[in-house]
């Protein structure tokens, strides 16, 4: 299974060992021995990160993966990565969450308060999502 810290491990050992805007060669057994994953997994977090905007000229082999590493993939682990993400999420879902238990006796009037709460989680989800 892929979790949000797989992906940090991923990005980490990326960012740890690749010099960002380079396009360069990576020893696959490192990202495997620092994620404790296997190839496929590894792999598939890759071309995620491809498809994101984190990396480009992605050419994954079994003995070594060629790349580049963007500086908004060093960006987003400098803010926290993956776990910060999840964090953030959650922590604006458990606030929204709080406001609508105190809409409950007085509904018309805390409207704007819910839409300005569900605008943050919009805004944050999409500092983190590209589409």
């Amino acid at each position: 299974m892929i979790t949000y810290m797989t992906k940090d491990d991923v990005l980490k050992c990326l960012c740890e060992n690749c010099t960002v805007e380079n396009h360069l060669s990576l020893d696959t057994s490192v990202l495997l021995k620092t994620t404790q994953k296997d190839f496929d997994a590894v792999n598939a977090v890759l071309i995620y990160f491809q498809r994101i905007g984190f990396l480009k000229d992605l050419n994954s082999r079994h003995e070594v993966i060629y790349l580049t590493l963007l500086v908004e993939a060093n960006d987003f682990y400098l803010r926290g990565g993956f776990v910060a993400q999840e964090e953030l999420l959650q922590n604006n879902i458990r606030k929204l969450l709080l406001e609508i238990e105190q809409l409950k006796p007085s509904f018309p009037e805390k409207v704007e308060r819910i839409t300005n709460i569900g605008n943050a989680i919009l805004s944050a989800i999409g500092l983190f999502i590209k589409y």
